[in-house]
C-alpha cells in the first residue's frame, strides 16, 4: 500500500518528493485515487494526478485504479451527484462515494481493493516459474 500525500503537479519531473512516492507505487497492485469532493473542480484534481502518473510511466498508467470521491458527508446531495457524474465522464470509471470521517462507502472501497489485489496476486502466481522439486532420498 502507498499513500501519496506529496504527489503534486510536477512530481513526474521530480518536484517535491514525487519520484520517491511514484517509485513506491510501482510495487502496488492498484491505485485508490481519493478525490476531495469539497473541491470545486474534482475533475481537474483527478486529471492533475492522473497526468503525473501518465508522465512518470514505469507501468503506473496501466495499473488498476479505483476512484473515490471523498468527503461525501460534507457535500450537498445534488452537488455530489454532479461531481460523481463529471468524474465518471472524465475517467470512464464509476467513482465510489466515500466519507472517511463517517465510514460511508469505506467497506465497499476496501472490498474493491482486495478483489483487485487478489486477482493481481493470482495472475502473478500463474506467471511465476514453478520451483523445481527437491530430490528426496
Amino acid at each position: 500500500m502507498a499513500d501519496l500525500p506529496g504527489l503534486i503537479e510536477g512530481s513526474s519531473e521530480g518536484t517535491g518528493l514525487g519520484h520517491r512516492f511514484l517509485g513506491h507505487v510501482e510495487r502496488c497492485a492498484v491505485i485508490l485515487h481519493l478525490v476531495d469532493g469539497t473541491q470545486d473542480d474534482v475533475v481537474g484534481a483527478w486529471r492533475t494526478i492522473r497526468n503525473e502518473i501518465d508522465r512518470y510511466g514505469h507501468g503506473l498508467p496501466e495499473k488498476s485504479e479505483i476512484i473515490a470521491l471523498n468527503k461525501a458527508d460534507a457535500i450537498p446531495a445534488e452537488e455530489l451527484v454532479k461531481k460523481r457524474r463529471a468524474l465518471k465522464r472524465a475517467s470512464r470509471k464509476e467513482p465510489l462515494v466515500i466519507a472517511g470521517a463517517t465510514g460511508q462507502g469505506v467497506a465497499e472501497a476496501m472490498s474493491a481493493l482486495l478483489r483487485i489485489i487478489k486477482e493481481a496476486r493470482a495472475a502473478e502466481a500463474a506467471d511465476a516459474p514453478v520451483p523445481a522439486e527437491a530430490d528426496t532420498p
